[in-house]
């Protein structure tokens, strides 16, 4: 059994446990991830009137437990407000991912993993303190990255290394956003349904492998220094 102590702020209900490292840092964990709700929900235009419940675990056991299959698992959101993620000396999974993933869903929440975890990698904007893009320069390098036609298939997002598959989403995502704005693309994550193909279409006016296409010249036309990529050969 679980026992939680409790403290609100504006937005939140954090629980954590007695004499744990989210205990005496919970004022830091409220500042950061009050600004992250802020910053989500100005950018997103939502106005989410429900306080999330933040459940602070001691390691990816109790939250894999929490979830409900007993697999370690540093972090997850749940519908309709909770997050419950490691917090630890080693691990620290407080930030923007979760918390999107929360308020994005009182927009919509598509059906295809891409795209929920390509707008939570928006937010993140790094995965291991590198950047989306340098991430997918790597993988285009080294023979890697996976077509976004296939990763918009959840069996074929989950079948490869998600190590991969939320850097490309996150990037790819970000490339859409820069390109047509925040309102289209929250058009788009509105009304996104099975058929990825036509709705990208009908928001975008263009072929999603043409976009492609664009996305990946973007990426190459970055120029990323070449000697970060034996680095990030040592961290997959």
């Amino acid at each position: 059994m679980n026992i939680w102590n409790i403290k609100e702020s504006e937005h939140y209900t954090f629980h954590y446990h007695k004499n744990s490292i989210a205990e005496n840092m919970i004022d830091n964990i409220i500042e950061q991830q009050e600004y992250c709700f802020n910053h989500i929900s100005r950018v997103l235009d939502i106005d989410f009137n429900t306080k999330i419940n933040y459940y602070l675990c001691n390691s990816s056991e109790e939250v894999g437990s929490l979830y409900g299959d007993n697999e370690p698992c540093n972090a997850f959101a749940r519908k309709p407000n909770e997050i419950f993620a490691v917090f630890n000396e080693e691990v620290q999974c407080i930030g923007y991912h979760e918390d999107s993933h929360i308020l994005s869903y009182s927009i919509s929440t598509p059906p295809q993993v891409f795209i929920r975890e390509g707008l939570a990698m928006y937010f993140d904007k790094h995965h291991w303190g590198i950047s989306n893009s340098n991430w997918v320069s790597y993988f285009i390098e080294s023979e890697k990255y996976i077509n976004i036609s296939n990763l918009i298939s959840n069996e074929e997002f989950y079948k490869n290394p998600w190590n991969i598959t939320y850097p490309i989403a996150g990037a790819f995502t970000d490339y859409i956003i820069t390109t047509y704005g925040i309102e289209k693309y929250r058009e788009f994550y509105k009304v996104i349904d099975a058929d990825f193909r036509v709705c990208f279409y009908n928001v975008f006016g263009i072929d999603i492998d043409e976009f492609e296409i664009d996305f990946i010249k973007y990426i190459k036309s970055l120029k990323t220094n070449k000697e970060l990529f034996a680095l990030l050969e040592t961290l997959m």
